[in-house]
C-alpha cells in the first residue's frame, strides 16, 4: 500500500513538474541531487546560458522548448545532450551502456522527460543504484526496460 502511494505521488509531481511545451528533468532520488549540464552549445556566444542546473532531491527543473539557450534547434523534436550526474562519495554519471564515461549522455527531446530514478532491478544483481528514464510529450518511455544506467 506504502508503495503505491508513492507510485501516485511521484506520477503526479511528474505530471505538475512536465510542462507540455518544455523538457523537464525530475529527480525522483530521496537523499542525492543530480547534476545536468547541456552539452557543449553549437553558439558560443550561448555557451554560459546553456542548461545547468543542480536538482535536489524530489525537485525538477525545465527548460521551454523555444529558449534557444538550451534548446539550440528551438523545436519540441530537437534532441539535447545532458550530461547527468548523480551526486555520491563517487559520482555516478547516468547515460548508454558501452558508452565511455567521457563522452556518456542522455538525449532528451525539446518537450520530453527525464526522470531520474532509484534502480527497481538494484536488489536481483544491477549494479547501479540508480537510472535514468526518458519519455516523449506522449508519454512513449523511449529506455527500455531496464533505463540507462547511473554508474
Amino acid at each position: 500500500m506504502k508503495r503505491a502511494l508513492l507510485a501516485l505521488v511521484a506520477a503526479l509531481l511528474a505530471a505538475a513538474a512536465t510542462d507540455a511545451s518544455a523538457f523537464c528533468v525530475i529527480n525522483e532520488l530521496k537523499d542525492k541531487s543530480v547534476v545536468v549540464t547541456q552539452e557543449e552549445h553549437p553558439d558560443w556566444k550561448r555557451q554560459d546560458s546553456r542548461f545547468q542546473k543542480t536538482i535536489a532531491p524530489g525537485q525538477s527543473a525545465c527548460c521551454e522548448f523555444k529558449n534557444m539557450d538550451c534548446n539550440p534547434n528551438g523545436r519540441q523534436n530537437s534532441l539535447v545532450g545532458l550530461e547527468v550526474v548523480v551526486s555520491a562519495d563517487a559520482p555516478l554519471k547516468c547515460g548508454p551502456v558501452g558508452t565511455p564515461e567521457k563522452g556518456r549522455q542522455v538525449k532528451l527531446s525539446g518537450d520530453g522527460t527525464l526522470r531520474i530514478v532509484p534502480n527497481p532491478k538494484m536488489d536481483k544483481g544491477s549494479t547501479a543504484p540508480y537510472i535514468a528514464r526518458v519519455w516523449t510529450h506522449d508519454k512513449q518511455d523511449v529506455t527500455g526496460p531496464s533505463g540507462l544506467p547511473c554508474r
